[in-house]
Parts: structure tokens; C-alpha cells; sequence
């Protein structure tokens, strides 16, 4: 009888430390229990990330244990760290009352081997040349600085393109004159909000400081 209560009590145990260990690291909730199990369901064999949390934390404890080591390693070996899959690199992520970092459809399992998402789209504002947030007559300046006096090119050739034809040369200067000072055509989006491009527009875009 007595047996038989500590065994009941010591898989009660375990049961409730692996129904918290999901959250205890950062967007748990994405892959729970697959995360540190083949299973889905939880228990049985361990993915190699398992493994690793096994080493650093006590059967059936609720205790927190992520930290800059763990989140440092590759366990799943595809050349990402767990940090960097769990959108937490840093390891700085606490449980307790902080928000899952990140993106959560840019989650990846730490445990099994995969590819990494695709790069998020970079967002710009069509005409905006010079990133400064507004489309006015400096960025067909800046434009026509970047073609014929060798100044700085632009972070997004998508933004600079203002007639959206693909390039970036004197005529997106003068689509942009005749649209602020001659009644010309709306520039194509995006336009006049920060947005994605649209297919086939946008690969020429590293960066644009006006929309984050």
C-alpha cells in the first residue's frame, strides 16, 4: 500500500513538471511538449534538445532553467541555436510575466533539425528615396544626387523606384516631380504607408529606416 502511493505520487510528480516545462522557455507554447519529445503527447524518447534540458534540471521539477547556455547551443546540430530558434539568442528571457519574444509563425523546433524561416519582407514606402518617413521633392534630390554626382545610394532601390518599373534611374525622378508638382499619376504601393512589395519587387531592399 505504501509502495504503491509513492509510485502514485512520484509519476504525479513528473507528469506535472513536464506539463510546466513548456513554459518555461521562451514561446513554449509554439512546439510544447515536441519540444523536448519525439512524442507530441510528451514523454518517451527525448529530441536531442530534450536531452539537453534533461542535464540541467531535476525530475519532475517546475524549477526555471533557460538560460544563456542552453540557449547558446545548436542541440539539433542544423546551425542555429536554440536561442536563435526559440527567438531568444540572448538567453535573457524569463517566464514570469514576460511575453514570448518575437514572431511566433517564426518559431522553429529546437529539437529536430529544419531549415530557417524565410527573411521577413522588408517593408518601404514607394518614392521615399531617402528613408526619412515623407515623400517630397528631397527624395527625387537625393535620386538624382545618387545617378550623376556618385552620393549615397539609397538603402532600398524598391523605395527609390518610384514608377515600380523594376530600376532606378532618371525617370523615377521625374514620375515623382510630376506627381508632387504637376498633377502626375499616384505613385504604385506602396504608397503613401509603409508596406510589403509586391511579387517580383521589393529583392533590392536591404533596409528602410522609415518603416522599422
Amino acid at each position: 500500500m505504501g509502495f504503491s502511493l509513492l509510485l502514485t505520487i512520484s509519476v504525479q510528480r513528473e507528469l506535472e513538471g513536464r506539463g510546466c516545462r513548456p513554459d518555461l522557455i521562451p514561446n513554449g507554447g509554439v512546439g510544447r511538449c515536441s519540444n523536448c519529445h519525439v512524442s507530441s503527447g510528451g514523454g518517451g524518447r527525448r529530441t536531442p534538445f530534450g536531452q539537453d534540458v534533461r542535464d540541467v534540471i531535476r525530475s519532475g521539477s517546475c524549477a526555471e532553467f533557460w538560460d544563456a547556455e542552453l540557449a547558446a547551443l545548436d542541440s539539433d546540430g542544423d546551425g542555429r541555436s536554440n536561442g536563435e530558434e526559440l527567438l531568444d539568442p540572448s538567453g535573457s528571457w524569463r517566464p514570469e510575466g514576460a511575453p514570448s519574444p518575437g514572431d511566433p509563425a517564426r518559431v522553429t523546433n529546437p529539437g529536430i533539425p529544419d531549415d530557417a524561416p524565410p527573411a521577413p519582407p522588408v517593408l518601404f514606402i514607394r518614392g521615399d528615396s531617402n528613408s526619412s518617413g515623407t515623400v517630397d521633392i528631397s527624395d527625387g534630390v537625393f535620386t538624382l544626387g545618387f545617378l550623376f554626382r556618385s552620393e549615397r545610394r539609397p538603402t532600398c532601390d524598391s523605395a527609390a523606384d518610384s514608377n515600380g518599373d523594376g530600376g532606378v534611374n532618371i525617370s523615377d525622378a521625374v514620375y515623382l516631380f510630376q506627381y508632387l508638382f504637376a498633377g502626375g499619376d499616384l505613385l504604385p504601393a506602396p504608397f503613401p504607408e509603409c508596406g510589403e512589395a509586391g511579387k517580383g519587387d521589393g529583392d533590392a531592399c536591404e533596409e528602410s529606416a522609415a518603416c522599422g
